[in-house]
């Protein structure tokens, strides 16, 4: 321990015993306790291309950007953390959209498969608003989305799910939240969009690795 450090380690103990302390002493230990490791709440098989297919079924988002960086963002993730070998080029999942009239009727797995990856992480938005009330001056972000993991070498007429497997509708992801802001930036509302989806992809992708977090902190509650 340095000196710097041994000098407020003595203060801290000092006031903690003067005052009685446990918020000081709480604080203490985060400052100096080693980080929290959290588990995956699942581990894909290694080795692996995953398309990450974000989904709009209920036309929540009325700003299109957001599931390009939403998506973007989760697959950049994935690699980066060895939970995907690759990740399938979102511009591809746009082309094949656009290329099939009848889109909408294929199986998660299906869109995979057409597009060669061995599993599609499925990226459902339940809710996305930019303010609480649209006649309310103020910005406050707001994203939830519900995940499923499925392979694409599925049967036919049959989505074979890796994860989770006793939910139906999916793993409802916590709800990612900017504060309020009465920022009067005419571009603000494109940059509050970018931060929900960097946070919610940093959620998402943590559901598939092991990471540490400080002491003292909690993981966000469904």
């Amino acid at each position: 321990m340095s000196i710097r450090k041994a000098f407020l380690a003595a203060t801290l103990t000092a006031a903690m015993f003067a005052t009685g302390g446990c918020a000081v002493f709480s604080w203490f230990v985060a400052q100096f306790a080693p980080p929290q490791k959290v588990k995956a709440q699942f581990t894909p098989p290694p080795g692996k291309k995953i398309l990450v297919f974000v989904d709009d079924p209920f036309y929540k988002v009325d700003y299109e950007p957001l599931k390009v960086e939403l998506a973007n963002r989760i697959s950049q993730r994935l690699v980066a953390n060895k939970v995907a070998a690759a990740t399938i080029p979102y511009d591809r999942f746009i082309d094949l959209l656009a290329a099939t009239p009848d889109f909408n009727r294929l199986r998660v797995s299906e869109v995979g498969n057409r597009l060669g990856a061995d599993m599609v992480l499925y990226v459902q938005i339940d809710r996305f608003s930019l303010r609480d009330d649209p006649a309310n001056p103020l910005w406050h972000g707001r994203l939830h989305a519900t995940v499923r993991l499925v392979r694409s070498d599925a049967p036919q007429n049959e989505d074979l799910r890796l994860w989770p497997l006793d939910r139906k509708e999916g793993y409802p992801v916590p709800e990612q939240t900017i504060p309020e802001s009465a920022n009067t930036s005419s571009t603000y509302g494109a940059e509050l969009s970018r931060l929900l989806a960097d946070g919610m992809a940093d959620r998402i992708a943590k559901l598939f690795y092991e990471h540490t977090v400080p002491v003292g902190s909690e993981e966000p509650s469904e």
